[in-house]
């Protein structure tokens, strides 16, 4: 019987102790990581509340009534909680009146406030909070690996018992002195050992093992880009280990508490999916699946994309073989595609939810392929005629998502009547839009009457109390709408300016031809008429404005309606320039144009044409957004922000509207603002959106025309 050699099974013995202690340590690290986590969270808001101190009035003391001399106080120069804080015991013992009784109700007071302030707090991450941002990457990429490595690391321990329990010998000695059956049993056990040191399950441990070593030595210089990035699963990941008690977003609005009752009460099934849910997105699939067929209603930003795709990894969990179609407009197909992919892994690859695009020459392959082995169609309002034929009495659908579902308000119109009839196919429906605000109550009706016919007559009797709190408790069994004010506090400020461009000689001439003519539009386009841009105020200024991102490290998304103007900016700045979306760009190279622009270097701009660069689009790589002139309707403008001013964004931004006096510009912001307080009303409320049309009709155009005529023109005969 051959003899094992004993210093290589000590040493494999030994390899699979510290392969069991490494695994054992990850996990346990996992609780270590969070606590680390809530106490840097905690000694942030702490430091934050203490700041806040400063805006509380040492007045205050006077109402605990426990003998404070606050006159003294302030005489000494303590005039906020801020003051005292700051203080040092013996400082204000120094203070008349105040004594050891005194001092300890000042610091119980104080300290009161300061609890009281950090409880309430929400964590805004800074670059400047490197080390809690650093943190939460590591427990991001090391909780990554404990998931992936948790079925390996389960089947390495239960070999790892089996062999330890095995009386094997471990030396030559007792070798000597052992019987056959113990030396068969060492045999099998170094055998064993052999086979598992070599084998691609070892290797494949090792792997989990560096990855996580990886991870837990993170630096801050691979944090903070990452923080850049995707700053939103950074926010989840502080909601999902509570640690930070003020981030707790707004929910219900208006849903009844029995209804929010049942809705949180649900328990999801997101083993296949590998993204982060916000608190509030986590309300809104539970909202999703407990109510089957509703209208999300989120404002654009808030992730209505990640939300339906958790919502069909959920369904594709606890059902065989699913089929769910998405509608989209054509533009954004293949941002849902990535989305998917990138949510779902492996299931979007080969398994529940793989993806099929029905759309171009490729539709009726894709269509089998979907139908006969089930995953996610992605198809556009275009293609619908199409397929539904193939799907109407014929398919069963998981879910149906519909994308902008304002496109479908027109009940006559065709895409309207071939999504209806898959009405009955659909076990779920999901209808999203982050704009339902240019629809009056009967078009919101019309959205309604597709996923729960039986409100239709109640809501539309309700009409008349749009703009009240019932009439949204009314629809919260079918309509959830969040803001971005009501949910993402961490979100940096934003703030808009106006730059008022002194026309030169060449504007006001170009401008004049355009009155003379009786051309609205080239109106509109004021200051970007002439060929030359040098003599355009408006492009001198932008490109001062875009000179300054670059110095500051930012980078800028310019809009305009018009096609002319975008071609013409676009040249401006040369390879600066890193792409244009325009009309005439093509649906599925649009995203990629993003993704070049979040690559490129700061100071980039990425030019365009606000209807095709305003939709579907995520571009929070820019923190600067310059409109070109006025838009016609609050929402072209509101859209187009959104693809800036959205969850992930991490910079404060400024947003500059390029105006020129005395000419359509002045008007058009005139009634924009007065326009606006409507449009905002509205989309808090989901009342009339009278305001949201294109509010500038033709009379009024006729008018403007007539008014620049009789500015203008007279000057020029003279």
């Amino acid at each position: 019987m051959r003899k094992p050699d004993f210093n290589n099974l000590n040493k494999l013995t030994k390899t699979m102790s510290d392969i069991d202690n490494a695994f054992a340590s990850m996990y346990a690290d996992k609780q270590i990581q969070e606590n680390n986590i809530k106490h840097l969270c905690a000694r942030k808001t702490a430091g934050d509340a203490r700041k806040k101190l400063a805006g509380i009035s040492t007045d205050e003391f006077k109402k605990a009534k426990v003998g404070i001399r606050v006159s003294a106080l302030m005489d000494a120069g303590y005039n906020n909680l801020g003051d005292v804080a700051m203080a040092t015991d013996a400082d204000l013992l120094k203070v008349d009146g105040i004594g050891e009784k005194q001092l300890e109700a000042i610091h119980n007071i104080v300290t009161e406030f300061a609890n009281s302030l950090a409880a309430r707090a929400s964590v805004r991450l800074e670059e400047s909070d490197a080390e809690l941002i650093t943190e939460l990457f590591r427990y991001m990429k090391s909780e990554h690996t404990r998931i992936a490595a948790r079925e390996d690391s389960a089947n390495f321990r239960n070999f790892y018992m089996k062999i330890s329990s095995e009386k094997i010998i471990r030396n030559g000695v007792h070798w000597f002195f052992s019987g056959s059956a113990k030396k068969q049993a060492t045999l099998a056990v170094v055998d064993a050992l052999s086979n598992f040191y070599y084998s691609p399950f070892f290797e494949k441990l090792v792997r989990h093992l560096d990855s996580y070593e990886e991870a837990i030595r993170i630096t801050q210089h691979v944090a903070l880009p990452e923080f850049r990035k995707s700053s939103a699963d950074f926010y989840a990941l502080l909601e999902n280990l509570g640690a930070d008690s003020g981030n707790r977003p707004f929910l219900y609005d208006s849903i009844p508490m029995g209804l929010a009752s049942e809705v949180q009460n649900v328990e999801l099934n997101l083993s296949g999916f590998t993204g982060n849910l916000r608190a509030y997105q986590n309300f809104g699939v539970k909202y999703i699946i407990h109510q089957e067929k509703v209208l999300l209603g989120d404002e654009m930003g808030l992730g209505k994309t990640i939300q339906a795709i958790a919502a069909m990894t959920h369904i594709a969990a606890i059902e065989e073989k699913p089929h769910f179609l998405i509608i989209c407009p054509a533009s954004v197909i293949i941002n849902w595609a990535r989305e998917i992919k990138k949510f779902t892994g492996d299931l979007s690859e080969s398994g529940a939810l793989k993806t099929y695009i029905l759309h171009g020459s490729g539709l009726d392959d894709s269509f089998l392929g979907w139908r006969n082995g089930g995953g996610v169609a992605i198809t556009n309002y275009e293609s619908m005629g199409k397929i539904v034929d193939g799907i109407d009495n014929h398919m069963h659908l998981s879910m149906l998502v519909v994308d902008e579902a304002h496109y479908m308000k027109n009940p006559d119109a065709k895409r309207t009547m071939y999504i209806r009839r898959l009405d009955n196919e659909s076990g779920r429906i999901l209808m999203m839009t982050g704009t339902p605000l240019e629809n009056r109550v009967e078009e919101m009706c019309n959205l309604i009457d597709f996923v729960r016919p039986d409100m239709t007559e109640e809501v539309k009797s309700l009409a008349h109390i749009s703009s009240l709190p019932e009439f949204k408790e009314k629809l919260s069994p079918v309509y959830l709408r969040r803001t971005r004010q009501q949910v993402l506090t961490e979100l940096p400020p934003i703030e808009e300016r106006e730059e008022w461009c002194a026309m030169s000689d060449e504007d006001k001439s170009s401008y004049v031809a355009a009155i003379m003519g009786g051309n609205f539009a080239d109106m509109r386009r004021v200051s970007f008429l002439q060929t030359d841009m040098k003599t355009s105020s408006k492009a001198v200024r932008l490109l001062e404005l875009c000179e300054e991102a670059r110095d500051e490290g930012r980078k800028v998304v310019i809009y305009s309606f018009f096609r002319d103007t975008v071609a013409k900016v676009s040249s401006l700045f040369g390879e600066r320039c890193a792409g244009v979306i325009s009309g005439e760009t093509k649906m599925e190279n649009r995203q990629a144009i993003v993704d070049a622009f979040s690559e490129s270097e700061d100071g980039s701009v990425l030019v365009c044409q606000i209807q095709a660069g305003g939709v579907g689009l995520n571009i929070q790589a820019a923190s600067i957004v310059i409109f070109c002139e006025p838009q016609i309707k609050p929402s072209l403008t509101n859209q187009a922000l959104s693809r800036v001013y959205r969850m992930g964004q991490v910079k404060n931004v400024l947003v500059y509207h390029l105006l020129c006096p005395d000419t359509v510009d002045e008007k058009m912001m005139a009634i924009l603002a007065e326009k606006t307080a409507e449009f905002d009303n509205f989309a808090a409320d989901s009342s009339i959106a009278g305001a949201a049309e294109n509010i500038m009709d033709n009379d009024w155009i006729k008018q403007v025309i007539e008014e620049e005529n009789k500015k203008y023109l007279p000057a020029v005969v003279m």
